[in-house]
């Protein structure tokens, strides 16, 4: 019986091949398809750092002419939602509008945040709903859901994070939970269970080692709630990225009961142009999840690709890898009067710009 989920891709998967010029960020929509048949994708807020401003409209133009849109724009740093001053307020509000402000003219349908608060503060746990709730007025005019990533803190405890989501509440919020942040918990099973009836996404982390929370096992985990929406591959791997995305998509289509269709298994049997090899060595410090010996760089590693990270650390990001200052001015560059607000009674363009 085939599981409805979407696969998608995460483009910071592919961050070692934009970086050396291989695949165009512009052009990642239409390789997604023909290389993987993934249908979606999901966008790291930093990959536009140094772009023209025109990577927006053209990343969105190639996106719906592939028919794999962009879903959820991911902003990779936490952002700071317990406000004590109106300076922090300021600030926080100010980086989700200019995010907001790109990911209504990408297409997208939510905003995937995460929250830099102590784990164990009950008074920043109140402010830091009080902030989002903030947060959600901010963008709610561009038609965007946010949703809430787990991080080290006070959302990296699942029920902390689906409490803070009840507390929020309304349709605007959810959470965006990743296999590799399930693998660091004490029981991966059961937070991706806790957490995916929230979820308006979920990112199935990808390091090809053969130890930690096996995929057939984590997608029981997610189906078992009944999450049907998407899930994207987010690949950490050492090795080639096109063969590690390829076997972990052969891996989630099994797992899913996906491989029925004669089309997407002659895909996967194709072999890929050898020019996507040569960031199979050196690349580690794109894509490593820390794994030492026991990180597989066997470009035909079996089909049963394990997610999770070594030593119980998430490395969904080498925050030394993101330029916050270059992301800021790259984002505050659109033009909030090419905006399409869907709303039915919109702002003004001196509002926009007093917002921006």
């Amino acid at each position: 019986m085939q599981a409805q989920i979407l696969l998608t891709l995460s483009v910071g998967s592919l961050k070692a091949l934009v970086k050396s010029g291989e695949v165009a960020l512009v052009d990642i929509p239409a390789f997604a398809m023909r290389e993987f048949d993934l249908r979606g994708l999901n966008v790291p807020a930093s990959m536009f750092a140094g772009s023209p401003i025109e990577i927006f409209d053209q990343l969105r133009d190639n996106a719906d002419k592939a028919g794999c849109p962009v879903l959820i724009l991911v902003e990779e740093q936490p952002l700071l939602f317990a406000f004590e001053t109106d300076e922090q307020r300021d600030a926080t509000l100010e980086r989700i509008n200019r995010l907001a402000i790109a990911a209504n003219r990408l297409g997208c349908n939510a905003l995937s945040v995460s929250c830099e608060a102590p784990a164990d503060d009950e008074d920043a746990f109140e402010l830091t709903i009080d902030g989002i709730k903030d947060a959600i007025g901010k963008i709610d005019q561009f038609d965007l859901n946010l949703l809430i990533a787990p991080t080290k803190g006070l959302t990296d405890d699942p029920d902390k994070l689906t409490d803070l989501i009840k507390r929020v509440g309304g349709f605007r919020i959810g959470s965006f939970p990743s296999f590799g942040h399930a693998e660091t918990s004490s029981d991966p099973k059961e937070t991706l269970r806790k957490l995916a009836p929230y979820a308006g996404g979920i990112e199935a982390t990808i390091t090809g080692r053969k130890k930690g929370l096996a995929l057939d096992e984590a997608i029981d985990s997610i189906l078992s709630v009944g999450y049907l929406n998407t899930l994207a591959i987010n690949f950490q791997g050492s090795k080639n990225p096109v063969d590690g995305i390829r076997t972990a998509r052969r891996s989630l289509a099994e797992a899913l009961g996906q491989l029925e269709e004669e089309d997407l298994e002659a895909l996967l049997e194709e072999e890929f142009p050898e020019t996507t090899g040569s960031e199979s060595e050196g690349d580690d410090s794109e894509t490593s999840t820390g794994a030492d010996t026991d990180t597989d760089t066997d470009t035909d590693a079996d089909t049963d690709a394990d997610t999770g990270t070594d030593n119980g650390k998430e490395e969904e990001l080498d925050p030394s890898e993101v330029d916050s200052d270059e992301v800021d001015a790259q984002l505050d560059d659109v033009d909030v009067d090419d905006v399409d607000v869907e709303d039915d009674e919109p702002k003004t363009e001196s509002d926009l710009s007093e917002d921006s």
